[in-house]
């Protein structure tokens, strides 16, 4: 299993501090996993992913915004729509998926959602594949939405079994030598 995932397993149990536990800032704890897997602060993530992505600073934790940068960056392994609540679209994104994966739901700004489960504002959403736990395929996020199982007391932090994910818009994975 990947640094980040376990990293991210670590935080939804709430074994690790400083994780932010109100929703919607899915790319806060993203960020907060990913530089502590890299032995770095996530101020320096969001500099190096975002510095060529046209973002107004106040906004610049919106999960779109990555999700564009992380395209530009090269780091998508899939840009196509899958929808992991259906069982043939599922099994196809499980032969993509690794731990450490990062996950992208949104659609462009004014445009129509590509699905019903694709994040329904332009902000977009953001988790992290974990891999199996307790048999299921799971995504750690931070989220409002009411799905998966928290720990310790109840937090926008979860563990949510991948068929209840929104429909997936990008996957990405960070490259193993890269560094912010």
């Amino acid at each position: 299993m990947s640094k980040i995932a376990k990293i991210a397993i670590q935080a939804v149990r709430r074994e690790l501090p400083g994780f932010p536990t109100i929703s919607k800032w899915c790319v806060a704890f993203t960020f907060e996993a990913v530089a502590r897997a890299l032995d770095t602060n996530r101020w320096k993530i969001y500099s190096r992913i975002l510095d060529d992505t046209k973002v107004d600073p106040d906004k610049s934790r919106w999960a779109h915004d990555v999700e564009l940068g992380v395209q530009r960056m090269g780091w998508a392994i899939s840009t196509a729509d899958y929808d992991p609540a259906n069982p043939s679209q599922r099994t196809s994104l499980l032969r993509l998926l690794q731990p450490g994966d990062l996950l992208f739901s949104s659609r462009h700004f004014d445009e129509p959602p590509t699905s019903p489960r694709t994040a329904p504002d332009n902000e977009g959403h953001i988790g992290i594949y974990v891999g199996e736990i307790e048999g299921q395929p799971c995504v750690a996020e931070n989220t409002s939405a009411d799905r998966g199982k928290w720990f310790v007391r109840r937090s926008a932090l979860r563990l949510t079994p991948l068929a209840q994910w929104d429909t997936i818009t990008t996957l990405a994975r960070i490259p193993q030598n890269w560094r912010p």
